[in-house]
């Protein structure tokens, strides 16, 4: 099969967004699960719910804003319920966007920056490198508290 980059950058956000559900499933079954979301990894940094929560949330960015579709905002505070309800919603309006279109422009928010950016590069240089680095700050939490994970807990693709 040949994959070209466009549809490896696809297939990213979305195996991405199952690791992010497969760090919740875990959280679902802790009966300290709400504790745990309350880690933070350093006093100035968000706490880990809001973190796993973000990285899902970076997955509709990534997919539904170049086509125009909305992405559903996080509610406040994060619990495992909806954060469960989040990656729902998520995982619905990823699979119903479809391909994004290569040829538009994003525009967008980086903290106070706007930004105008090909799909591509969009998807490439700021959604995935976003997402994947909220979910490796929810993932160091959960590390942080004594949680057993793994890298093959974290990129769903080494077994040990």
């Amino acid at each position: 099969m040949t994959l070209n980059a466009e549809t490896a950058l696809v297939r990213a956000v979305i195996h991405y967004l199952g690791q992010a559900e497969k760090l919740l499933a875990v959280l679902e079954v802790d009966p300290q699960a709400e504790a745990l979301m309350a880690i933070q990894i350093s006093p100035d940094s968000f706490d880990t719910g809001f973190h796993l929560a973000v990285a899902i949330q970076f997955a509709a960015r990534a997919l539904c804003l170049p086509v125009g579709a909305p992405v559903p905002e996080i509610d406040e505070p994060c619990t495992v319920a909806s954060l469960r309800n989040l990656h729902t919603a998520v995982a619905a309006m990823v699979n119903e966007v479809g391909k994004p279109d290569w040829s538009s422009q994003v525009r967008h928010v980086a903290g106070k920056a706007n930004l105008e950016q090909s799909t591509a590069d969009y998807i490439a240089r700021f959604a995935l490198p976003n997402m994947l680095f909220h979910l490796t700050m929810a993932y160091a939490g959960l590390r942080h508290s004594g949680i057993k994970l793994g890298k093959a807990d974290f990129d769903g693709l080494h077994q040990y």
